[in-house]
């Protein structure tokens, strides 16, 4: 797969990287919620967290698992704000092409948007 930004200039990105901070309680929930969905994106661009939910990886310094309405209003957020796309959900986080693209081998679909093959 090419890597195509329509002329823009890009970077790479540590997908690693991403995970930890959307771990990280320091961060504002919603930036959180855009590393989770960056962290955990496959070759389109859908987040499937690895047996993990987004309320385990969104918990605070304490442990503590924010509610299903607050994770609701991040995801919310974070789509009011463009981070995410809007067929974003709590179970499946969704990077537009023109922000998150990767290539080389993984993951072409996703069971949550029934995607069951490449693009």
């Amino acid at each position: 797969m090419t890597i195509n930004f329509n002329g823009d200039p890009w970077g790479g990105m540590n997908q690693a990287a991403q995970r930890r901070k959307a771990k990280d309680p320091r961060h504002a929930l919603v930036y959180r919620v855009e590393a989770a969905a960056i962290g955990w994106a496959n070759n389109i661009g859908h987040s499937r967290f690895d047996g993990l939910t987004l309320r385990q990886i969104l918990t605070d310094g304490r442990g503590n698992e924010p509610s299903r309405q607050i994770i609701d209003k991040a995801v919310r957020k974070a789509k009011e704000l463009g981070l995410i796309e809007p067929e974003s959900n709590s179970r499946c986080l969704v990077v537009s092409r023109r922000t998150f693209q990767r290539g080389g081998r993984g993951s072409y679909i996703c069971q949550v948007h029934g995607i069951s093959r490449g693009r």
